[in-house]
């Protein structure tokens, strides 16, 4: 698998692509999923939600 040079400005798009790439699979994020990507206040256990859907994120755009 080749992978994707990350390019560390697209790390600011990533809240709104999330959300898109999830809509347009159909599937469903959490209410408070989608509270943590419109930028609300992440509880302490809460990075490990942020850092999940970062990585996936990351994962589905050839990054990793």
């Amino acid at each position: 698998m080749k992978l994707t040079k990350f390019d560390v400005s697209e790390i600011a798009n990533f809240p709104e692509e999330y959300k898109e790439m999830m809509k347009k699979e159909a599937r469903l994020l959490t209410k408070r999923q989608i509270e943590i990507l419109d930028g609300a206040e992440i509880k302490s256990h809460e990075g490990m939600v942020f850092g999940q859907m970062y990585s996936d994120w990351k994962r589905r755009k050839g990054y990793d």
